[in-house]
């Protein structure tokens, strides 16, 4: 069974909400979702992990900015979709490596997408962005049903 872990309390019914309409009740994991004012690149959120232990950052605040409620919920559902693709084993983040050309170093991030490696792949085009970006809006509206 999911086990849940979140530095703030007003959000975890709505977590919980989300991972059952992701249908994630069933994985043996630890899922931890930690809000932060601010993150790096100014993004919205970053998931992390395996199929052991997924880790969650939600930031609160972009360009000093503090975000909505509904902004906090998308980038919430947005991860979490992350969190089911690798607990299905689909993305597979290998995170910075270092590799060599010639005599030089150089440092790429790296991260398997059903089965094929992606290596500094640009943002916009990574798969599993595109699929977060898909799914998002449907997650959170389901997950907000089940409040209704």
């Amino acid at each position: 069974m999911v086990d849940i872990w979140t530095n703030r309390t007003s959000y975890y019914k709505y977590i919980e909400a989300v991972a059952a309409v992701l249908d994630l009740w069933n994985k043996d994991v630890i899922i931890n979702v930690e809000f932060n004012k601010k993150l790096d690149n100014d993004a919205g959120g970053y998931c992390s992990g395996d199929k052991e232990e997924i880790d969650i950052e939600i930031a609160t605040h972009i360009q000093g900015e503090r975000c909505t409620k509904a902004d906090i919920q998308r980038y919430i559902a947005h991860e979490m979709v992350h969190a089911k693709q690798m607990l299905e084993g689909r993305l597979i983040d290998h995170g910075l490596q270092i590799g060599t050309a010639g005599d030089t170093q150089i440092l790429y991030k790296a991260q398997t997408w059903e089965g094929k490696i992606h290596t500094n792949t640009p943002y916009e085009k990574q798969p599993w962005e595109i699929e977060a970006y898909k799914m998002e809006e449907q997650v959170m509206k389901d997950a907000l049903s089940c409040f209704a």
